[in-house]
């Protein structure tokens, strides 16, 4: 009986032993935190890195991973990831996808007054239905960078663009006098803005106004496909970003349509360039409207440590942290207590001026659907007509 008795009282001591020692084991992991963060590669890579190091100095309790996952693709990723555990806790995306991110439950309110610290355009840009989600890292828009060494003042006019191509252009040696990705719809919105057609109304918030197949759009585009022929005779397919940076580095395009996130590398690069508005289309009086936007961070719907993400959301997009990422990627800060006057963000800024916010309406993932493939098919020789007409049905049909 004794023997029994002692034989319990030993499993009773090693099962306490035993919980004691997890229960220790827990306490000693208990605070230690993994924040992973999607951001683009390059300059954005860098200044991401530097603020996880100072966020993790400030926070010892955390640890912040970066992955690399571009801006415009968190969007697509988090839809994924988000749902199986493996998803980032904040990213960035551009503001046009804040629609479709509220609307799948994918990010979580921002609980801040922007109004206080940010520019108006970076308060509504982070607002979805009359709530606030998006933390608000730069202002953008693309515009004419051109080399002062080959050209030393920009042109003002298409007209001028084509004169100068029929000058410059040798298309065995991959010299052409401007370059753009003709198959994006990011930049080839200038083509209906420019001509008058607005994508989705004045306000781009009327999915049944999308303007796509409306005479300006036909005019903007018939003009588009024109200027393959006139100046750049490369298929859509070949007009990658990679060839148009390298044409533009290498000297051999001396203008390039881009938007500022391209100025570091090119100060890198030791290209001496200059930043001007796009040049005014034929029969228009004033540059072409261009799309602006700006780029949010947000909070995963999805994170186990939301306290712990909002903290690093706000700090990169802090006083502090956004006179970094501007020093470090030439990016526009959208805060109100940060200038900036240097000659390259003039340029951009000139351009806004025309600029029209990306819709963030859900129906925004149809045009760039559609429209990048009626772009490419337009710049390729396939009919104007046809091809809008197609992208308007599908625009149409979407839900």
């Amino acid at each position: 009986m004794m023997k029994k008795l002692m034989a319990v009282l030993a499993m009773v001591a090693l099962v306490g032993a035993v919980a004691f020692a997890n229960g220790g084991a827990d306490k000693s992991k208990a605070g230690k935190i993994t924040l992973k963060v999607w951001e683009s590669e390059g300059v954005d890579s860098d200044f991401m890195l530097w603020a996880a190091d100072e966020f993790m100095k400030a926070n010892p309790n955390v640890t912040v991973v970066y992955e690399p996952v571009g801006h415009v693709d968190s969007r697509a990723k988090i839809e994924l990831d988000g749902p199986a555990g493996v998803g980032a806790d904040v990213f960035v995306a551009p503001h046009d996808h804040i629609g479709a991110l509220v609307a799948g439950g994918h990010v979580l309110e921002n609980p801040n007054d922007l109004s206080k610290s940010f520019v108006p355009a970076g308060v509504t840009a982070s607002a979805y239905q009359g709530k606030t989600y998006g933390y608000p890292l730069a202002i953008e828009t693309y515009a004419l960078f051109y080399n002062k060494d080959i050209l030393k003042t920009p042109p003002k006019t298409w007209a001028e663009v084509e004169a100068f191509a029929k000058t410059w252009n040798d298309k065995g040696q991959n010299k052409y006098a401007i370059v753009w990705e003709t198959a994006n719809a990011y930049f080839d919105y200038m083509f209906m803005g420019g001509f008058g057609a607005t994508l989705f109304g004045p306000t781009g918030a009327d999915r049944t106004k999308h303007n796509i197949n409306s005479k300006e759009a036909i005019a903007g585009l018939t003009y588009f496909q024109n200027l393959r022929k006139n100046i750049l005779d490369v298929p859509s397919a070949d007009l990658s970003g990679d060839f148009c940076n390298s044409s533009f580095i290498e000297g051999k395009a001396p203008m390039i349509i881009t938007g500022p996130w391209k100025i570091a590398d090119y100060k890198k690069a030791n290209v001496n360039f200059g930043i001007a508005e796009i040049p005014v289309f034929p029969g228009q009086k004033t540059p072409p409207q261009s799309f602006s936007g700006v780029r949010l961070a947000f909070v995963s719907a999805y994170t186990d440590n939301e306290k712990e993400a909002r903290a690093f959301a706000d700090f990169i997009t802090s006083k502090a942290g956004l006179e970094k990422r501007f020093a470090m990627t030439g990016q526009i800060p959208p805060r109100k207590d940060i200038s900036v006057s240097d000659p390259y963000s003039a340029g951009i800024l000139a351009q806004a001026k025309y600029a029209f916010p990306m819709p963030s309406i859900p129906q925004m993932g149809t045009y760039w659907s559609a429209m990048g493939a009626a772009f490419a098919a337009v710049w390729d020789g396939q009919p104007v007509v046809d091809q809008l007409n197609a992208a308007a049905a599908a625009m149409e049909s979407a839900k």
